[in-house]
């Protein structure tokens, strides 16, 4: 009888360990990031670039902004939701401010472009909304 009780109080603290809420993420822990909306930068009739709308899913408050990325998918640069630009700089651990701007008048700027550049909405695959 003396052994049945320690096990079963071993047991019932075990039990109610497992059986609380799931911890909660730490502010450093990835998170689920889905592409919402991609667009493709002409330059007149030829394509120059891809801007893509991406949502980090932070469960307190979702972070929207765009990247910029040539043809090959290397990022140019980064935009807010609100509109700042910034240039990714090659071997500098930051990016340049390029200000505020509508979409397509900060991808021009970006991308240097000698003219306005026009941005074509693309189909995004079915499976990059997911969560990943």
């Amino acid at each position: 009888m003396r052994l049945r009780l320690p096990i079963a109080v071993a047991v019932a603290l075990f039990v109610a360990a497992c059986g609380g809420a799931p911890p909660a993420n730490p502010a450093y822990s990835a998170r689920p990031v889905v592409e919402l909306a991609r667009w493709q930068v002409l330059d007149g009739e030829r394509p120059v670039a891809i801007v893509r709308q991406l949502e980090i899913r932070d469960a307190e408050q979702p972070v929207v902004f765009y990247r910029v990325e040539d043809l090959d998918g290397r990022w140019l640069g980064h935009a807010t939701a609100n509109g700042r630009f910034t240039k990714r700089v090659p071997f500098q651990e930051g990016e340049a401010d390029l200000g505020v701007w509508s979409l397509a008048r900060g991808v021009t700027l970006l991308l240097e472009a000698s003219a306005p550049v026009h941005l074509k909405p693309l189909a995004i695959d079915a499976d990059a909304r997911r969560n990943r």
